[in-house]
């Protein structure tokens, strides 16, 4: 680990590698160019079956990188096992994904966001698409989609307002503060949580971003800092893995025995804001679906619509 300017804070950027020689190199320089110089970057290779590694050997020259190769353990363990081997003087964290890139003031910008927020266990910036080249990709439609957050307020789904911080309720409805290559955690505080749960597949990041918003905010910074590549090989691109995983976000978080009182009624307003939102929605395509005289239709969207304000709580099937 490389030392940075006079009163720099130690980021550590733990880099899971999977079969992803493509894009690491390009990954790697977008971090060493970063203008907060004080990095601690750990790539650990989970047992790729490609040369990544030896991309990231030939790397190597730059003192604040280090390459760790491993059996395949997923990508939760991985990001586990990069965590505890940080150095014990390493303040931050970014969990960033091998073929995701970051700006060059993404790091000084979000430490910037933290030094002013104590009581924020993290912060967050925004991510558009790339694509395999590192072209654009989507006219800025990840962008709007992480912007359209939403909470329940007084029993309604109102917007988030650009920059306001994600809290316990919003994050336990929806994940909109991905990926986690924009995302600056405290060490204590992912330390706190113990790290991320490897019996999820693709939902550990949000699982533990739910966990961590019980200890306090995370952070607004409303700018485009990171290029969240989009291919073939995404595994959020998984839509029947995706909604068993989202089940069990919700089933675990709400029947949690870390939740306060206050995190217990918090979530049963947000739960039951949001089913009611649903019922409301799905009602209202229910009669415009029988204006064209579409009554199969109709009642299909009305029974999804009435099992929305059936479901009070998640069910307990779903976190096991």
């Amino acid at each position: 680990m490389a030392e940075g300017r006079a009163g720099e804070a130690t980021i550590g950027i733990v880099i899971p590698l999977y079969n992803g020689a493509r894009h690491i190199a390009d990954t790697l320089r977008s971090v060493l160019a970063q203008t907060h110089s004080a990095l601690e970057v750990i790539v650990l290779d989970d047992g790729s079956s490609d040369d990544g590694a030896e991309i990231v050997r030939s790397m190597l020259g730059d003192p604040r990188l280090t390459l760790v190769q491993k059996r395949n353990e997923g990508i939760a363990r991985t990001r586990n096992a990069g965590l505890a081997l940080l150095a014990d003087g390493t303040e931050y964290v970014i969990f960033l994904d091998h073929d995701d890139l970051i700006a060059p003031d993404l790091c000084a910008r979000l430490c910037d966001v933290l030094d002013r927020r104590p009581d924020a266990v993290g912060a967050f910036a925004i991510a558009d698409w790339i694509d395999a080249d590192s072209a654009p990709l989507g006219d800025g439609e990840f962008a709007r989609f992480m912007r359209q957050r939403e909470i329940v307020r007084d029993g309604r789904v109102v917007p988030v307002a650009p920059g306001e911080d994600a809290t316990l309720p919003e994050l336990f409805l929806a994940n909109h503060l991905y990926p986690p290559s924009g995302i600056l955690l405290r060490r204590s505080a992912i330390d706190a949580i113990g790290g991320f749960d490897p019996s999820y597949r693709v939902a550990d990041d949000w699982d533990a971003l739910v966990r961590l918003s019980r200890l306090g905010p995370i952070a607004a910074l409303d700018e485009i800092l990171v290029g969240y590549r989009r291919h073939g090989a995404n595994a959020s691109g998984d839509t029947a893995l995706n909604v068993r995983e989202s089940r069990a976000v919700w089933a675990r978080t709400y029947s949690s025995a870390d939740n306060s009182p206050a995190d217990r009624r918090a979530l049963q307003a947000a739960w039951r804001g949001m089913q009611r939102h649903k019922f409301r929605v799905k009602s209202e395509a229910a009669r415009r679906a029988l204006r064209p005289g579409r009554l199969l239709a109709a009642c299909r969207l009305q029974l999804d619509a009435l099992a929305h304000l059936a479901l009070i709580r998640p069910l307990r099937r779903w976190g096991r």
